[in-house]
């Protein structure tokens, strides 16, 4: 399987030659490309041509980045300066470049503050997308940001009569939706998590940080389905409804995520009944592999093969479970096996059902081969630390 997965690799890489570059943004845009395109040619590809083409593309991202208005993580200016800083991180982006490219970083922060306010703190659309790209940063150049940020987070959590209630915000409407809680990483409670994890390890309100990661670790322990379902967790929870559907298999919504920033928690906060905890959620959705089962329908990270495959693997490496393992190879080679469009990027579309086809060509990190690529260099070289920009890394 590893030669097919180099192949696969080298097939994405020589596909992107040719790409929409207009398109800027981390998720779905030539930040994301970028991200794979040097990932690539660290492990796999260093030679003289494959550097002058991402020198080329980076030339050419930073100069169009400039002025670029879109704020949010995914889409916008934030998720772009993150790539800058995880290159700046790598000594490929001096510091002098950084901060010129990045210096509209305290507008984005500010940006940040307001929309948490208006009680949008969406990961991939809102306020802690925004804010977990300034704790990528390793000084204390943001720490008053920071700080600000988490206890505004942390009024927001308890303002319901001081008990956790966060509610899940209507991106379409821009309004928050009371008896509504929202369970997905990408736009819920484990993103919340996730951030209060990562405060806490660099000591930024580090007491509230605490109390707000085990409040949301106990409120999604205290709402598992014990009846041996499909799912064990819904997308969203209605608080006034008993029956509220099941959840998907993948990085955006469902079990999957849930369970694993769960583990990352117990490791954390020393907590080995967590840690436990998860473990069995983990176990669970692992056996969980039809379509039909896991609305599995292409090889994306959001929501497809890959996504799985790569959270996973990352289990095995923490936990050393062959359980684990086994799973991973499983939707790695299901990876392999949707490479099968012929007018497409390495073979790669992804499934976005509208009135023209069920499939679509992506390049993206986020839905496209961009993000495949970085899944399956990942499983061969056992790197992680491009997926700081999914919130799963360590």
């Amino acid at each position: 399987m590893r030669e097919k997965i180099q192949t696969t690799i080298d097939k994405i890489y020589s596909s992107l030659k040719i790409r929409d570059y207009s398109q800027l943004a981390l998720f779905d845009g030539e930040a994301g490309c970028c991200t794979f395109d040097q990932f690539y040619i660290e492990y796999l590809g260093n030679n003289p041509g494959n550097t002058a083409r991402f020198e080329n593309s980076l030339q050419r991202l930073s100069e169009n980045s400039i002025g670029n208005h879109g704020p949010f993580f995914s889409s916008g200016k934030a998720g772009i300066n993150w790539f800058f800083s995880y290159l700046t991180a790598r000594n490929i982006l001096d510091q002098e470049s950084y901060e010129l490219l990045c210096d509209d970083d305290d507008q984005l922060f500010d940006l940040a503050i307001s929309y948490l306010k208006a009680g949008n703190y969406d990961f991939l659309h809102g306020a802690i997308g925004m804010a977990y790209h300034s704790l990528y940063n390793p000084t204390d150049k943001f720490r008053t940001f920071q700080e600000t940020f988490l206890q505004l987070l942390y009024k927001m959590a308890y303002s319901s009569e001081n008990k956790l209630s966060i509610m899940h915000y209507d991106l379409v409407n821009k309004v928050s939706v009371p008896n509504k809680v929202n369970f997905g990483m990408a736009h819920g409670l484990p993103s919340v998590l996730k951030f209060c994890i990562a405060c806490y390890k660099k000591n930024i309100g580090a007491a509230e940080a605490k109390i707000l990661a085990l409040d949301i670790a106990d409120f999604l322990r205290s709402n598992i389905r014990e009846d041996g379902s499909r799912s064990l967790f819904p997308n969203i929870l209605m608080t006034d409804e008993q029956n509220n559907g099941y959840s998907r298999v993948g990085w955006c919504y469902g079990d999957l995520s849930i369970g694993f920033i769960l583990y990352q928690a117990g490791m954390t906060f020393n907590d080995e009944s967590l840690k436990d905890f998860a473990v069995k959620i983990l176990i669970h959705t692992s056996k969980r592999r039809t379509e039909e089962d896991t609305l599995v329908r292409d090889a994306g990270i959001c929501h497809g093969s890959a996504g799985i495959a790569h959270i996973y693997n990352k289990m095995w490496h923490y936990t050393q479970n062959d359980i684990f393992r086994e799973t991973c190879d499983f939707w790695i080679q299901k990876t392999l096996d949707f490479s099968v469009h012929q007018d497409a990027f390495a073979g790669y579309k992804a499934y976005t059902p509208t009135e023209s086809g069920k499939h679509m060509n992506s390049f993206g990190l986020l839905n496209g081969v961009s993000g495949i690529g970085l899944v399956l260099i990942s499983y061969l070289t056992g790197d992680f630390s491009w997926d700081y920009c999914l919130m799963l890394n360590d």
